[in-house]
């Protein structure tokens, strides 16, 4: 059964649950700086998946906090803002779309093609990247988001029952 107001949040706020939050808000800054490499040399990011817990636990106001509020180093030391936003709304359609009963692979996805809308262009027009590696940080993401999607969907069930 669907929620009438998918903005709600599903647990109860307690000391637990805002420490969650504030973990899930501040753990993509660290995660950020770390990023592993596949056989195949393709770099992968592993800031999504605080994002992507935050918003299965704590619905899309609490991924757009660890999409915005986490991007901050990174966008400090790429000295590009625009992916803060971009970050903000992954997690936050994420977190809507899972709200709305889609299956976590598919919210993700979903969610990154709306998040390609805002990252292309400012990219491209604002930050000054190239097409080239627009392409090859696009691929990245997906498939980063690929990954940490089905990592955090695995998570969020065990997690979710420690929580109130």
């Amino acid at each position: 059964m669907l929620k009438s107001n998918v903005l709600s949040r599903e647990l109860p706020w307690n000391r637990k649950t805002a420490g969650v939050l504030m973990l899930l808000v501040f753990l993509p800054n660290i995660l950020s700086m770390v990023n592993l490499t596949t056989p195949g040399g393709v770099k992968l990011h592993t800031f999504q998946v605080a994002i992507f817990l935050a918003a299965s636990l704590l619905g899309p106001l609490g991924g757009l906090l660890s999409g915005l509020v986490g991007s901050l180093f990174s966008a400090l030391t790429l000295s590009n803002p625009y992916l803060m936003i971009g970050n903000g709304i992954l997690g936050f359609f994420t977190g809507w779309f899972l709200r709305r009963g889609i299956r976590p692979l598919f919210a993700v996805w979903t969610a990154f093609c709306l998040q390609l809308l805002w990252l292309v262009p400012t990219d491209y027009f604002l930050a000054g990247l190239s097409v080239s590696f627009i392409q090859n940080l696009v691929l990245m993401l997906f498939l980063s988001n690929t990954l940490w999607a089905v990592v955090a969907a695995r998570l969020s069930g065990p997690l979710r029952r420690w929580l109130p």
